[in-house]
């Protein structure tokens, strides 16, 4: 039953044409497979409802002593289980997602150089959460810890692509056909937070623009122009050098380790709680309502 339920997953995605990044239907294949192998053959596991936050812990020992592999191989296959096992907890198959509870060594993400939790919390601390910017900034870091996606990717999202009912950012992949990354809860109510009370201000003076994330003029922002603003926080925060890739490896890393660590970097993401007042520039009118969107109970 293991393997029946990773095709169901395959066929959804096929049928889509849905992908995460660079991955290929293939690709999740041989690596949810080879999962499903190591639950039957080494766990004695037959229905996902069976697996545990240990079975998850041996089979990353599997891959780091006895396949060897490299710790930029296992941070993307354990990727791909994490968008699979959402999917079946979204489904009822499991109760709970048991990579959540995992706590992964810290010298899984030795071998690159990536933020630690606390320049991550550091860089987090230095977006202004009142502001139309600062909300804008905030939401797509959101996306960014959600989705793992590429820049590149974040800056040509049209408004469009945030599919409000699902949960889902739904865009082009560059072949013809269309990805559906889902998104947290957190990412959600980021996303809405920026379209209810930010948005609206930044493109008053062209309500046309189409392009989801904006700059201060009302146009799509770029790459480029995300990029110096991310540069500018990292500045702030002491941080000497960063770049996108690493910020991305960061983000991915602590999205999947989901330590106690990597739960102080997601309350910081989900402390923006704005409320009416303080902050708040001129002629820049709150929505009735929206202004506790993400406050956490």
């Amino acid at each position: 039953m293991l393997q029946e339920a990773v095709e169901a997953y395959l066929a959804t995605l096929a049928e889509r044409g849905a992908g995460v990044n660079c991955c290929t239907v293939a690709a999740y294949r041989n690596d949810l497979s080879q999962f499903s192998a190591f639950l039957a053959e080494r766990r004695q596991r037959l229905r996902w409802s069976e697996v545990e936050s240990e079975d998850v812990r041996a089979y990353l020992e599997e891959m780091r002593q006895v396949r060897a592999y490299q710790p930029t191989t296992i941070i993307r296959k354990l990727a791909v289980l994490k968008t699979f096992l959402r999917y079946l907890k979204r489904l009822g198959l499991l109760e709970s997602d048991p990579l959540e509870l995992l706590q992964l060594p810290r010298t899984l993400g030795s071998s690159f150089p990536v933020l630690s939790a606390e320049q991550l919390a550091h860089l987090l601390e230095q977006i202004p959460p009142v502001t139309p910017t600062g909300m804008r900034d905030l939401a797509m870091m959101h996306v960014l810890y959600a989705t793992g996606m590429h820049l590149t990717e974040l800056v040509a999202l049209d408004t469009d692509c945030f599919d409000r009912l699902r949960g889902l950012l739904i865009y082009p992949s560059g072949d013809g056909r269309y990805r559906e990354c889902p998104l947290t809860a957190q990412a959600i109510m980021a996303l809405e937070q920026y379209l209810l009370r930010s948005r609206p201000h930044l493109v008053r003076h062209h309500p046309e623009e189409a392009g989801l994330f904006v700059n201060h003029h009302g146009r799509r922002l770029t790459r480029q122009g995300f990029w110096l603003v991310v540069r500018n926080y990292a500045q702030r925060a002491g941080i000497a050098e960063l770049t996108p890739h690493q910020l991305r490896r960061s983000l991915m890393l602590l999205a999947i380790k989901r330590s106690s660590e990597a739960q102080g970097i997601q309350a910081l993401l989900e402390h923006v709680h704005v409320s009416k007042g303080a902050g708040e520039p001129q002629g820049w009118q709150t929505p009735a309502g929206c202004h506790s969107l993400l406050k956490r109970g």
